[in-house]
């Protein structure tokens, strides 16, 4: 009853953008995922056999990567989704555009949209309406739990003084941006029990190589696809920018993967438990 009453008071607050579909008598079968975290949402629900295509930024878990795509979240195309014949549609918060779903729910296809996922708070709600809708409430309410687990009490085992931490992330040939306010990688560097060195601006932002050289923080929080792109750590200390920072150069650094900076899904939390605990054992080591 937990859950149900969590998804009446999300709808209450305007969260949900379309009605919450229920399938508990008739399970949809032939279910679109659209965002990293719905994807792991249906996937960790043990209804992936039912997902028939992801956008794409969903790259986990296995088979996903190899799933048809619908095409970037923001970026949706109405027709590449009706010829799917999809009977349920989940979204999280950013999908789009507006009118691309307007339209797919005046055919009549059940969409379901998930509250914001770039807070871990909002995950435990997330899951619990995405059981309804696959009607799988027990599923949902033992992986609820599961999450709960993994994220209470994540910053405790953190140094006093927290530690400093700067998000960075190469993004093609063009500046690194780094994580400000009211991002994934910020509320990542709170939970490990950090503070976000430059939580002074809000989201997103390109950082020059004179910032990043001159950036005093005690580690670096890097998406691991930047480190894979450059070939590991050594790649990463040797790069012209990102190697000038004194938390690369002494090899301070702790990865994340690229779908949970995308948003909050069951993997990150795990995840992110583990990321806190590579923190505290370098913190024990110095």
């Amino acid at each position: 009853m937990q859950h149900r009453f969590i998804i009446f008071l999300i709808a209450l607050t305007g969260f949900i953008g379309f009605g919450v579909p229920s399938f508990a008598a008739d399970r949809p079968s032939r279910v679109i995922t659209v965002g990293a975290p719905a994807t792991e949402i249906v996937f960790a629900l043990g209804a992936g056999n039912s997902v028939i295509a992801t956008d794409t930024t969903s790259m986990r878990p296995e088979p996903v990567p190899d799933l048809p795509k619908v095409g970037y979240m923001r970026q949706l195309a109405s027709e590449g989704i009706i010829s799917l014949q999809p009977d349920l549609i989940v979204v999280v918060e950013k999908a789009g555009p507006d009118t691309v779903l307007q339209e797919l729910d005046g055919l009549g296809i059940p969409i379901l949209k998930l509250p914001s996922l770039d807070e871990m708070k909002n995950l435990p709600a997330a899951i619990a309406l995405v059981g309804d809708a696959l009607g799988r409430p027990d599923e949902a309410a033992s992986l609820g739990r599961k999450v709960q687990d993994d994220i209470s009490n994540l910053g405790g085992a953190s140094a006093d003084p927290r530690p400093s931490i700067v998000f960075l992330m190469a993004v093609g040939h063009g500046q690194p941006l780094s994580g400000g306010n009211h991002t994934t990688a910020n509320e990542i560097i709170g939970l490990i029990g950090g503070e976000n060195t430059m939580a002074a601006f809000d989201g997103y932002k390109p950082v020059s190589p004179e910032v990043i050289a001159s950036d005093r923080s005690d580690y670096v929080l890097i998406a691991q696809s930047t480190i894979d792109g450059l070939g590991g750590l050594g790649g990463l200390k040797e790069h012209p920018i990102l190697g000038l920072n004194k938390a690369v150069a002494a090899g301070n650094v702790l990865s994340v993967s690229s779908s949970t900076i995308l948003g909050f899904g069951p993997e990150s939390a795990s995840e992110i438990r583990q990321i806190a605990e590579t923190l505290h054992q370098k913190e024990q080591g110095q």
